[in-house]
């Protein structure tokens, strides 16, 4: 552990040099000089090709929407074989890629890198997951001829993360999420279920067109102050002296740009939505926005505060301690009184997220790769939940469970199911040796790391907090005894037993194969740092 510290500080240092250096024909920065060369390549055609597909995709998806109508599952297997043929390109683009290489392209608008391309893989591989544990409920739901535009607004989807992941300038970015937003509130209108579908719908779109308009506002003020919205410019900007003059402005303009990202990433103060919304969408579209979209938005916020932002985010770090801690204390005391369990799962992703910000916290490069471990963990997490959630059904009604008590008794008749449950909130709440205790144990490395020592005791306390409601949720599974008969039973297929081995098998070896995820994250945040360095 001493030569992995000592690791970290080295690389830190080899981060604050100020060298630059880029070649081939998309871009060269040395010493804060660059030019772009629009000039046609075929390596552009490849950095491409996954989105290009996708949009292929789409139109002739939409051409043959309302022709397949008769077929309404066969929209379901097109779109996963789509997924897979693009994720097939982008496993060939991975296996080939350079680490040290990063492209800069369309006029300082669209960037590729390793940390970008590893964030495509997980949005599809993680899409591709939960189309397939929600594979029954669209099954159930095709026979009465719904949701036959559901798979192509999942294909709108991914292509606009997929753009975002990308996006190297806030004009592109802007519009993207725009676009990503609008397809979430399709999914969150989706299939009605009365008036808490209703509402938590109008609640979703409301709250969002603020969160989007506090965005466009931290944009239109940066970009006169600036001049431009390429983050290139606002990188070389935040970074010299000049910024001292107008502080003010760069502060007001950047806490808008992070109250929308707030909001979206559920964090506190933004995060009153959450509850309602997930809660009243249906439940493959809540594990989607649990999964998916949060993963996504999650590894560009990242990615922006830690390439763009980085030379000033030490002056918004009270800001982040503030929200870190409102999330989870949010989180952990809103989950006390939850009985309903959708509920029950918005208030932990509230009180995760404000442990994923710790690291973002600590500012630091060892601060950065706890937070991407336990973003990582997180979704392992929530897979393992969603995929037993989604697949439990009443007997008469074909309805998912509702309430915990609905839990009462479930290891007695599915063994197998109730210990994967039971590893999976053991693991959420942090107990040793489970993956969730080794990803909150590097962060509160990168806090001591940080100085910042009382963030630590509170988090600690914290986590002991949230440890009773999770206990409480065991509690459920196990130890109470409920006299009528049982009127939920367990999916059993052999691709869902599977997929909940490998979650359980990486939560429960996380520790051994530490070293090798370790050296994975390190190099994860090296790309997102500064993918213009070369090591």
């Amino acid at each position: 552990m001493l030569n992995f510290f000592i690791f970290i500080s080295l690389i830190e240092k080899t981060i604050s040099k100020q060298y630059f250096i880029r070649y081939d024909f998309f871009y060269t920065l040395e010493n804060n000089f660059y030019y772009s060369n629009f000039g046609f390549n075929q390596n552009l055609i490849l950095e491409i090709l996954p989105e290009c597909i996708l949009v292929i995709f789409i139109f002739y998806s939409l051409v043959n929407l309302f022709n397949d109508k008769t077929k309404v599952i066969f929209q379901y297997y097109k779109w996963i074989f789509y997924f897979l043929s693009v994720l097939f390109l982008l496993i060939i683009r991975y296996v080939t890629f350079n680490y040290n290489i990063s492209e800069l392209v369309f006029g300082f608008s669209w960037l590729n890198s390793y940390y970008i391309l590893v964030s495509k893989i997980v949005i599809l591989v993680l899409t591709l997951i939960v189309l397939l544990i929600s594979k029954n409920k669209i099954k159930y739901f095709s026979n009465l001829n719904y949701f036959i535009e559901f798979p192509l607004v999942i294909g709108f989807s991914v292509l606009f993360m997929f753009l975002l992941s990308s996006s190297y300038d806030f004009f592109g970015a802007y519009l993207i999420i725009e676009g990503l937003g609008l397809t979430l509130y399709i999914l969150a209108s989706l299939l009605h279920q009365g008036i808490i579908s209703v509402e938590s719908a109008i609640k979703y779109f409301s709250l969002g067109a603020i969160a989007s308009g506090s965005l466009l506002l931290g944009i239109v003020i940066l970009f006169g102050l600036i001049g431009s919205l390429d983050f290139l410019e606002i990188q070389n900007y935040l970074g010299g002296n000049i910024v001292t003059n107008s502080i003010f402005e760069v502060k007001f303009s950047l806490i808008l740009i992070f109250f929308s990202f707030f909001f979206k990433i559920s964090a506190f103060p933004c995060h009153v939505w959450v509850a309602d919304v997930y809660e009243g969408v249906w439940s493959p579209i809540t594990a989607f926005f649990a999964i998916v979209l949060k993963a996504c938005l999650l590894l560009f916020f990242i990615r922006l505060l830690f390439d763009i932002f980085l030379n000033v985010l030490i002056i918004f770090k009270p800001i982040f301690i503030i929200v870190s801690i409102g999330s989870m204390l949010v989180g952990s005391f809103g989950a006390l009184k939850q009985v309903r369990i959708k509920r029950f799962l918005a208030y932990t992703s509230i009180s995760q997220v404000g442990f994923i910000l710790l690291g973002v916290s600590s500012g630091n490069i060892l601060g950065l790769s706890a937070a991407l471990m336990y973003l990582t963990l997180y979704i392992i997490t929530n897979l393992l939940f969603f995929t037993i959630f989604l697949n439990i059904e009443h007997v008469i009604l074909k309805r998912n469970i509702v309430y915990l008590s609905d839990l009462y008794g479930l290891s007695s008749y599915t063994k197998e199911t109730g210990k994967h449950l039971a590893l999976t909130i053991l693991s959420m709440a942090g107990l040793p040796p489970l993956g969730g205790f080794i990803g909150k144990l590097f962060l509160y490395f990168a806090i001591i790391e940080g100085h910042l020592d009382f963030i630590l005791i509170v988090s600690l306390l914290i986590s002991l907090v949230s440890t009773f409601y999770y206990l409480n949720f065991l509690r459920y599974l196990f130890f109470e005894k409920h006299l009528e008969v049982k009127l939920y039973y367990y999916i059993k297929k052999s691709e869902l037993t599977l997929l909940l081995r490998v979650c359980s098998f990486i939560l429960l070896t996380f520790v051994i194969f530490l070293p090798k995820y370790i050296d994975f994250f390190l190099k994860l945040s090296f790309s997102c740092v500064s993918p213009f360095i070369y090591f």
